[in-house]
């Protein structure tokens, strides 16, 4: 088992260092940014409901 997962411990490190690297932004964002992102993500997931909806839709 050990053969399996030796080579990967590696791999888990390094994404956790680029992870713990990058988690908080270091940029500053204006208020009207925000709400613009928030808008976009909301968008997003809209879409993606519209996707689901219509893929259930079409399914039955």
């Amino acid at each position: 088992m050990n053969r399996i997962i030796g080579p990967f411990k590696g791999f888990w490190r390094t994404i956790k260092f680029i992870h713990n690297k990058y988690r908080k932004p270091k940029i500053e964002m204006t208020p009207f940014v925000k709400i613009c992102l928030l808008a976009l993500r909301l968008y997003v997931f809209v879409l993606i409901g519209l996707m689901v909806l219509k893929f259930i839709v079409t399914v039955k």
